[in-house]
Parts: C-alpha cells; sequence; structure tokens
C-alpha cells in the first residue's frame, strides 16, 4: 500500500489463492466482503486517511480509513470498487494450541505461496493475541493466517525472536476480537469508530 504523501517504492503485486491480498512493503492487508473493506495494521498505517493498494492481478486501487482500532492494531479501509475477491473470516475461537495455520510467504506474484505453521498460543502470556511458529516472519504486517478452510483467523501484527532460541514467532490478533467492529461499520459514525478501542 502507498501511504498518500509517504514517499513510497511502487507496490510489487500479490497475489493469495484464497482471496485477494494487497501488499507493498512493509503493509499487508486483505480483502474481507463485498464492499471492499480490507484489514491491514493500523501501526503501519501510520497518521495516513487514504492509500493506494495493488491487488495480486497489478490491478490498482485507491482505499481510504474508515475505522481504525489503535488497541487491537487494526484498521479498516474500503477500496473505491466493491466486487473484489475476498478472504472470508473465520472462527478464532475454534483454534487450539497445535493447530496448524498458513500465511502468504515473502515472494510476490501469481505463484507466491502458503507457508504452514504451528499455533503456540491463543492469548496466555501474549496479550490476546494468537502466536505462530513463523520462521522467519512474513514480510509485511497486516496479512492474514488463515486456516484450513482458506478463512483467516488471525491478522498478523508483529514478530520477535523466540526467548533463548533462535525461532521466530509471529503473533496475530484473533478475527473473533475485531467482527464487533466491522459489525458496526454499518451502524456507528465513522469519527466514533476510529476513537474507540475493542476491548480484550
Amino acid at each position: 500500500m502507498k501511504r498518500n504523501g509517504a514517499p513510497a517504492e511502487p507496490p510489487p503485486a500479490a497475489s493469495a489463492r484464497a482471496g485477494s491480498e494487497l501488499r507493498q512493503q512493509p503493509i499487508r492487508g486483505f480483502v474481507i466482503d463485498e464492499l471492499g473493506h480490507v484489514l491491514t495494521s493500523n501501526r503501519r498505517l501510520g497518521e495516513a486517511t487514504s492509500v493506494e493498494v495493488t491487488l495480486f492481478n497489478g490491478r490498482r486501487l485507491g482505499a481510504t480509513l474508515v475505522a481504525r482500532n489503535w488497541l487491537n492494531d487494526i484498521a479498516v479501509l474500503r477500496l473505491e470498487r466493491r466486487g473484489q475477491a475476498l478472504i472470508a473470516l473465520g472462527d478464532s475461537a475454534a483454534l487450539v494450541v497445535g493447530d496448524r495455520v498458513l500465511a502468504f510467504s515473502d515472494e510476490s506474484g501469481p505463484d507466491r505461496t502458503l507457508t504452514p505453521a504451528t499455533v503456540l498460543t491463543t492469548g496466555a502470556g501474549t496479550g490476546g493475541n494468537l502466536a505462530v511458529d513463523l520462521a522467519p516472519t512474513p514480510d509485511g504486517v497486516g496479512g492474514p493466517l488463515l486456516n484450513h478452510s482458506g478463512q483467516a483467523v488471525g491478522i498478523v501484527i508483529d514478530g520477535a525472536p523466540s526467548t533463548g532460541s533462535p525461532r521466530k514467532l509471529t503473533f496475530a490478533v484473533p478475527v473473533d476480537r475485531v467482527k464487533s467492529l466491522l459489525r458496526n461499520l454499518s451502524s456507528r459514525p465513522t469519527a466514533e469508530l476510529m476513537s474507540a478501542p475493542e476491548a480484550r
């Protein structure tokens, strides 16, 4: 994604067999409904309120900020055109330690692959976030973690070395935590959404 007013290199194309993913280092995101709403990282988005995104097929679209959630590091954008391929939201509450999930690799282009990972925790000791054993941490915060059905169960927000181990950890916000925010998009003013943090 290209943040308006901020210098950035032209965003490379990104692909996702499960749907549309948006990518331009260091920000990723993914389309979640037919209205063109996109989930991404609020922290990486910074103060931008409009961005340019590139779909996996190379098509570029403008997008505007419609909600941000500081507590959970989530921002919701809306593409200027509806009807893009999407990634459905799954049930993050159904995840248990040991479950396998998938994340998009660092590669760009239509042949980009999915990287498997194991759920290490569903919230204990991580502030309520998921932790998975991705190594290396996928480049570009804001992308989805997928379950075996290709549904998004988490939004990647950070990565860090595991204590005392060369293994890397990737952290993700469970999608169930942001579903109420998404439901409110049609019933509450944007300004209120942007200032009201989602309770953990």
